[in-house]
């Protein structure tokens, strides 16, 4: 390697490390400020190992095949008392990088040799707003703790997977067939997608003669069975009302709509100063498109499953998957870019910095309020625990319509009801040691 290519590459690489520590210094706040809410508060039961195995196991056999992500949820949440909390924060800011680096890995163009792959500065923080704007609601998959373990960690696992795929170098130890496995329990659509790409690029390498990787293959198809067979699965759709097919198609392009709004605007902008056009050559073009088309299909497929859905169980965080494949084709097309020079270069750099100062402006401002909203009914209620008491808490909503959703990009947050037996309210009494908490107008 010559002198100049050293220095470029530890440029860079210093680049990277800034930009990705930045990132994790923001998420690890934007966890430890966020509240818990809804189900979070219903899963801090007493540490009772036996009791939670327990639950986790009926549930299993009687509601949802999501074994390991409720386990893991049960397990965070109950050890609240014992800081567990704070080391799912880190761990969870970590994870939330680990998606933001394999979105850069996964999009940058290693075909030619000529061209400098490492992801820059600029790359890096350009994907992580792009994650953060474009799928619906970001604080569902990121943030809220039972959302974040059960979306967030399995999709940043199956694009590591897709990323060794795409790259055909899948591995086989023991190790790697036992995440495999592990990832492939968490999320059905998207654990089914995989499993499907997985198959058919083992009959690829097949029909090539190369060798085939069945043993990871094969433990990721196995968690697919396991996730998908579940008892509970079947036990919980029979309580559910029969969808027609019309309906569910009607349900899952609802969520499509979902996927793009105005939010895709500066982002679109930022690509169109640097020209879309990623490179003028054919070969690069071919290459470019052939990605892009990848994603694009994954994407479509992905929606496509959600129709073996109820749509009822079609919530926005649901499609998240979707939109991180989305978020794939608009790095595809900035990581690749054709390198600009002079005036389009700052501008290029005021756009990201622009974007950058807007995400702060508006998220810092909201998780604070939320924060405040949280710690205020924490303590009020902390203050009658000692009597096991009713406890009446001021009623705290947003918009002009008085909603007790709290619900903006980087928030989504159930207000304390005035029905005492609203599922919330009788979650946070039980995890507060009240007898009831219920909210009235101030």
């Amino acid at each position: 390697m010559k002198n100049t290519d050293l220095v470029r590459f530890m440029t860079a690489d210093r680049a990277k490390l800034c930009a990705l520590g930045m990132i994790f210094l923001f998420s690890l706040w934007a966890n430890i400020v966020t509240p818990l809410w809804a189900d979070d508060y219903c899963r801090t039961i007493p540490v009772d190992l036996k009791n939670t195995f327990h639950i986790v196991y009926g549930n299993y056999f009687y509601w949802t095949g999501r074994y390991f992500t409720t386990l893991i949820t049960f397990l965070v949440l109950e050890f609240h008392s014992y800081g567990s909390i704070f080391i799912f924060d880190v761990l969870n800011a970590l994870v939330f990088c680990v998606l933001v680096h394999n979105v850069c890995m996964i999009c940058r163009d290693t075909a030619d040799p000529d061209r400098d792959t490492t992801a820059g500065f600029a790359d890096i923080i350009f994907v992580f707003l792009a994650i953060w704007w474009i799928p619906r609601d970001i604080s569902e998959v990121a943030l809220w703790k039972t959302g974040a373990i059960g979306y967030l960690w399995p999709v940043t696992g199956e694009l590591w997977i897709l990323r060794q795929v795409l790259a055909r170098r899948l591995p086989s130890g023991v190790l790697a067939c036992g995440f495999a496995f592990f990832i492939a329990t968490f999320l059905e659509p998207l654990s089914l997608l995989m499993s499907m790409v997985l198959i058919a690029f083992g009959i690829s390498r097949h029909r090539d003669g190369r060798p085939v990787a069945c043993p990871f293959i094969g433990f990721h198809l196995l968690g697919t069975l396991f996730l998908w067979l579940a008892p509970g699965n079947y036990v919980r759709a029979r309580t559910m009302e029969h969808d027609t097919i019309v309906n569910r198609l009607d349900g899952v392009l609802g969520n499509v709509g979902s996927l793009f709004d105005l939010y895709w605007i500066p982002f679109v902008i930022i690509l169109l100063l640097c020209h879309v056009a990623v490179v003028k050559d054919g070969g690069q073009w071919s290459r470019s498109w052939k990605k892009i088309g990848t994603f694009a299909a994954l994407s479509l497929i992905y929606m496509m499953i959600l129709l073996l859905f109820p749509r009822s169980s079609l919530a926005a965080r649901v499609s998240f998957p979707a939109s991180i494949y989305l978020v794939c084709i608009l790095a595809t097309l900035f990581i690749n870019r054709p390198t600009p020079a002079g005036v389009r270069n700052r501008m290029l750099g005021a756009g990201i910095a622009g974007l950058a100062i807007w995400h702060m402006w508006v998220c810092v401002p909201d998780l604070l309020a939320l924060a405040h909203v949280s710690a205020m009914w924490n303590r009020q209620t902390a203050a009658h625990s000692a009597g096991f008491e009713d406890v009446t808490l001021p009623r705290v909503t947003m918009g002009p319509r008085h909603k007790l959703l709290y619900v903006h990009k980087d928030i989504l947050f159930v207000g304390i009801s005035p029905d005492p037996h609203n599922m919330m309210n009788v979650c946070f009494a039980r995890a507060l040691g009240v007898k009831s908490v219920h909210s009235t107008p101030e």
